[in-house]
């Protein structure tokens, strides 16, 4: 018994020698084989640690060529304060202005373009515009604008502003449409309607009045309870307007501008001018014309929408005071008009206007106007208008004949390229 107790172990003790053997190899291969994901590891993290210290380093490197390149731009502009060359060229546009219109008078006067018309029963290059706008240094800046048709090429305005000049004040000489009533300061392309009412048209002409000459506006103090007020004074030479004409290469006239302005509302303002120019219309005769006028104006464009509406309205009165040699002619005149936006492309409007003739206040014209207009952009738009002119003049000075009445359509179509397009100038 003894002998098998111990023949027992024996066996046992072989069977656990063998098993263990067995096992060792597998055990020690699991081991191998954690040790070499844990290698592998720490490789991966050290290669990370080193591709992000790469990146660091090129980042410093871009940073720093960047700081030099601004380095050696300041240190130019510091010592030879010259500006790139396309810095100093101005703004240019070019506008081109084109209608045809039909009017039921076959008349000459009216087909022809003249002093009062621009053309009928026809296709038509009203303007062709080229504008030139830069500043010239801190405290200064010029404005140039051709004006090119099918007969002549013309300086419409060109001429050097001076601003932030003590007691509020600029300066600007050169040739330039001085500041009087509502529209005069407004180029033709850019006109609520196709035209100027007819008041403006037979005191001043189809494109208001210029001249060569200096002028100064003042900001004044608020007055009468405005939020702001403006004095204009101008002193131009005008030889070629139906108002103010001479055989002498010198016809200075005198020109003033007062207006008031206020806010009523976040989306709309009000304001009103009172204007008067003097000068000769006859410089052998030694006579002289005054001309008055009282501009209101209404506008509404509230914020946030004003890209989809707004509402503009504009009222001139005037009164001239014409000497003659056959005695003092005293005339009148007014127009009214609206613009309407619809949407974003879409305007209506429409203006209703009186004049009696300067030279003859027993004849006079009525106009009436209705147009529509669509904005393909801010660079081009297209315009329809209705104009009915009724007319009591028996004849026209620079003209033989009657003005006979007139229904017209016009359709025009005008373009800008540039910055300067078709804005209220």
């Amino acid at each position: 018994m003894k002998y098998s107790i111990i023949i027992f172990f024996l066996i046992l003790s072989s069977i656990l020698v063998c098993a263990q053997e067995k096992t060792i190899p597998d055990s020690i291969d699991y081991r191998r084989l954690l040790e070499r994901i844990e290698r592998l590891e720490a490789a991966a993290e050290e290669k990370k640690k080193e591709d992000e210290l790469a990146r660091l380093l090129e980042e410093a490197d871009m940073l720093s060529d960047k700081q030099k390149s601004e380095d050696i731009d300041r240190s130019r502009k510091f010592y030879s304060g010259v500006r790139q060359q396309q810095g100093l060229n101005p703004n240019l546009s070019v506008l081109g202005d084109f209608f045809g219109s039909v009017s039921s008078a076959n008349d000459e006067l009216i087909s022809e373009p003249g002093d009062r018309t621009h053309g009928n029963n026809g296709l038509f290059m009203r303007s062709l515009e080229l504008s030139f706008v830069a500043p010239l240094d801190p405290f200064a800046r010029g404005k140039a604008f051709l004006d090119i048709t099918e007969e002549r090429v013309s300086i419409e305005e060109a001429y050097m502003e001076i601003l932030n000049l003590p007691l509020n004040m600029s300066i600007k000489g050169g040739v330039f449409f001085p500041e009087f009533g509502l529209l005069n300061r407004h180029h033709t392309h850019a006109l609520p309607q196709f035209d100027r009412p007819r008041a403006c048209v037979n005191y001043f002409g189809l494109d208001g009045f210029n001249g060569m000459g200096v002028a100064v506006n003042f900001l004044l103090p608020k007055i009468l309870f405005a939020d702001a007020s403006s004095f204009d004074f101008s002193v131009i030479n005008i030889n070629d307007n139906l108002s103010y004409s001479s055989d002498k290469s010198v016809n200075i006239t005198y020109v003033g501008h007062w207006k008031n302005y206020y806010d009523i509302s976040t989306s709309s303002y009000f304001e009103y001018a009172l204007s008067a120019i003097a000068g000769r219309n006859d410089e052998i005769r030694e006579t002289n014309t005054y001309i008055g006028s009282l501009g209101l104006h209404y506008k509404w464009q509230p914020p946030g929408t004003s890209k989809y509406k707004s509402f503009d309205w504009k009222t001139e009165l005037y009164y001239g005071f014409n000497e003659t040699p056959f005695g003092i002619v005293r005339s009148k005149g007014f127009y009214s008009l609206v613009h309407r936006k619809l949407n974003a492309r879409m305007w209506i409007g429409g203006r209703i206007g009186y004049s009696e003739m300067p030279y003859d206040s027993d004849q006079h014209e009525w106009d009436y106007t209705i147009n529509f207009d669509f904005w393909q952009s801010e660079f081009v738009f297209y315009r329809i208008q209705y104009q009915y002119n009724s007319r009591n003049v028996a004849y026209l000075p620079e003209a033989a004949g009657s003005y006979p009445s007139d229904h017209t359509v016009v359709i025009q179509f005008s373009w800008a390229m540039g910055p300067h397009k078709h804005e209220a100038y």
